[in-house]
């Protein structure tokens, strides 16, 4: 073992250059594996440290729950663990804990599966052995919204199985659950694959520079087993070094991305740390030592196995294949020769191949697949607000100063718009100034009055002066959105149409009824000057796009309470209404969405409900986001394995063929014709990977696009041609360069 020993470390001395080449690719490649564990390591164990403590690990929430609905779903083999909370203001316990269930009518109940990603499969089974209605669990059930998108589940919405309409299930409008167990399972076998290519090629090139070496130890009584043992040993040393630097880059690595990671989520609770798991690190390990000994071992069997006479000669490496009739026609002489020496030399160029197509592939599927999620983030809904709170009339919570604290205490912008609304029966003076319309619900009286519906929405002053002035109005004018619309199911589209004949001078007066003859109740609030708008104020979209077939009038917070207060004073039997407000809305709009929901999550009272908008959708960006900084760390890590990879080539190459320059040189051919073989090399190659590149990246876009049409619709390619032919023209100027830096190193003799 000795002597082995001695020739392994004298090798890996005389080779110096090569032993650096190879040592490097053990060191990225280490690096790619361990950081990607590392990162995957510390994200999931600082999930669990945030947020998966126990009283807060469930997933699904059933408000008010019989005690007999109970018996039926708490022994469901999916449920690992059942809080239960007496009322609403108590502190959870478990179901075990609890002395005696017969004290209780109904509880609150807390439940965490076996599995958080079955979270919506089990909840779908227990609305259905409840037997729950659409507007029961609406009502009653609810999912943890904390927890569950950091698992990547968000935006739950109940529906129907199918088209019968009887069995009810929960469905995600966006699931990453299986995604990152994917993406870790593909990033390590890519990974694995890549290593094993690699170190394989580099230690190709180390044997086959020592072949003649081998072949002489043979000669004078060296074993198959001996060579063997010498070149495992040089892995082993190349191996030990790789790893631990490796392991210390990477290190620093991991910090460096998680750094990233968390700026990336700056807007939430979330803040990584590295965290050093001895499983996941030794899972690593095993990979990389795997790889290491699987990228040595066939190369060495191809060294012991090597007859001595053919290892002298060095004849096996050279292969003719057929010509390349078109383009020899084409190209100059160093072209033809460029041909022919790819041609001859296959093998050792395949891999330089074979790393530029991965290189364009992964970009071309990464750039799309992020652009398409990048779109549906940034879908436009109906509404053009953030969220939306509602506070019942007879609640004392003060939600202004909640407001406005979170305003002066943070860095994130924050508008919000109050208002209330009250949906009377109007009659419309006079009556031609009504136009009518399939859509527009219109009553006749007895004499010929024409009354409908309208919705009466009372603003802040703030909102109502803001209105006022984009319309060129005056103070005190009530302002009518004079667009309704109705839906249409058969083409899935709006119709818009007008509610007022804008030429009359319009009078209101709300209404109730008696013996068939409209009943004035109110003639005096809404008397005064109307201005007509198709454009809603700024934060009420939505009114676009909610079916209203009707009109609907903006008018102060004061006047509106004048309404009410004589609303409220009549009889509700004498009153024409389809509905009125219980509430107080705010409309918010906010720079960081999430950061805001945390800040109410942590001071909202039980008086206040809120409705996010924008919350998914931010969520899914920061989740995208996070995941493009990780695919493009990978990227460049993989571009730079590349490089080092394709540099270890072209040297090697060079040295092989310090005769076949020497030929040429003697039969007239200058140190700039061989500079321009080189160069056709190079310009062959790439052309050559860009095709395959194109070819293998249509189905894989095909597949991108086709799941994306099931979340998104739309009617143009999403493909970034632009990044991606700076991509391409970028890494030709790299394979340039690393080709005229080999090149520099031919001598002039």
């Amino acid at each position: 073992m000795k002597i082995e020993l001695k020739l392994a470390f004298n090798n890996i001395k005389k080779n110096f250059k090569r032993t650096i080449f190879t040592t490097i690719s053990v060191i990225l490649c280490t690096f790619l594996i361990l950081t990607t564990i590392l990162v995957i390591s510390s994200i999931s164990n600082g999930i669990l440290e945030n947020i998966a403590t126990e009283y807060n690990d469930y997933s699904f929430i059933i408000k008010n729950l019989s005690i007999q609905d109970l018996n039926k779903i708490k022994n469901k083999e999916y449920i690992d663990k059942i809080y239960v909370q007496k009322s609403d203001n108590e502190n959870l316990q478990k179901l075990e804990e609890l002395p005696s269930l017969s004290d209780f009518s109904s509880l609150n109940i807390y439940i965490k599966y076996n599995n958080i990603k079955d979270t919506y499969t089990c909840s779908s089974d227990i609305v259905q052995t409840l037997g729950l209605s659409v507007f029961d669990a609406s009502e009653k059930c609810e999912f943890n919204e904390n927890l569950l998108p950091v698992f990547g589940l968000m935006g739950a919405r109940l529906t129907y199985a199918d088209s019968t309409k009887t069995i009810l299930v929960y469905k995600s409008t966006l699931n990453f659950s299986y995604v990152l167990d994917l993406l870790i399972f593909v990033i390590l076998l890519f990974f694995s694959i890549l290593f094993i290519i690699i170190l394989y090629n580099a230690f190709l090139i180390t044997l086959n520079e020592r072949r003649k070496e081998y072949a002489i130890l043979n000669s004078i009584g060296g074993t198959e087993n001996q060579i063997l043992k010498i070149v495992f040993l040089e892995a082993t040393i190349i191996g030990i070094f790789g790893i631990i630097f490796g392991a210390i880059f990477s290190f620093f690595g991991t910090s460096i991305v998680l750094e990233m990671v968390n700026n990336v989520l700056s807007s939430t609770p979330y803040h990584f740390k590295l965290i050093i798991d001895i499983n996941y690190l030794l899972v690593s390990l095993l990979v990389i030592v795997f790889n290491i000994y699987i990228s040595a071992i066939i190369p060495s069997l191809k060294a012991s196995n090597t007859s001595v006479i053919q290892d002298i000669r060095n004849s096996k490496q050279i292969k003719y294949k057929k010509k390349f009739s078109i383009l020899e026609k084409i190209f100059p002489i160093e072209g033809k020769i460029a041909l022919k020496n790819l041609s001859r030399n296959n093998n050792k160029y395949r891999v330089i191949t074979f790393l530029l197509v991965i290189s364009m592939i992964s970009f071309i599927a990464i750039s799309t697949y992020i652009n398409y999620e990048k779109e549906a983030s940034d879908l436009v809904t109906v509404y053009d607000v953030d969220a939306e709170l509602s506070i019942p009339l007879t609640s004392n919570t003060d939600y202004k100063s909640l407001l406005n604290n979170y305003i002066a205490n943070s860095e994130n912008h924050l508008e919000y718009i109050e208002y209330t609304y009250i949906l009377p029966y109007a009659l419309v003076e006079p009556p031609d100034a009504l136009i009518e319309h399939d859509d527009i619900l219109i009553t006749i009286s007895k004499n010929n009055q024409k009354a409908t519906h309208i919705c009466i929405i009372g603003l802040d002053n703030n909102s109502y002066s803001k209105y006022i002035n984009e319309l060129h109005a005056n103070l005190g004018d009530f302002i009518i959105y004079n667009t309704a619309s109705s839906y249409d199911f058969d083409n899935s589209i709006y119709n818009y149409f007008q509610v007022f004949n804008t030429n009359y001078n319009l009078n209101l007066s709300l209404i109730g009824s008696e013996q068939d003859m409209f009943k004035i109740y109110d003639d005096e609030n809404l008397k005064g000057h109307f201005v007509f708008t198709d454009e809603p104020l700024d934060g009420f979209k939505e009114l676009k796009t909610t079916g209203l077939s009707n009109s609907v009038v903006f008018v102060p917070m004061n006047t509106f309470n004048n309404i009410t207060k004589t609303f409220n004073s009549l009889e509700k039997n004498s009153v024409y209404s389809w509905g009125s407000t219980s509430a107080n809305y705010v409309k918010i709009k906010c720079d960081n969405i999430i950061d805001f929901s945390n800040y109410i999550n942590e001071n909202k009272t039980m008086d206040i409900n809120v409705e996010y908008y924008s919350l998914d959708n931010q969520v899914k960006i920061v989740y995208t986001n996070i995941l493009e900084l990780l695919l493009v760390i990978i990227i460049f890590v993989v571009v730079i394995i590349g490089i080092i990879s394709s540099i270890n080539i072209i040297n090697a190459s060079l040295c092989e063929r310090v005769q076949e320059f020497k030929v040429l040189s003697l039969s007239g051919a200058t140190k700039t014709n061989i500079f321009r073989i080189l160069i056709y090399e190079c310009v062959y190659m790439f052309i050559k990977a860009t095709f395959i590149s194109v070819v293998l990246s249509i189905p894989i876009l095909y597949a991108i696009i086709h799941y994306m049409e099931s979340i998104i619709v739309l009617n143009k390619l999403l493909i970034p041609f632009g990044w991606i032919s700076l991509f391409i023209i970028s890494l030709f100027a790299i394979s340039l360069f690393i080709t005229i830096y080999s090149a520099r190193f031919i001598k002039d003799d």
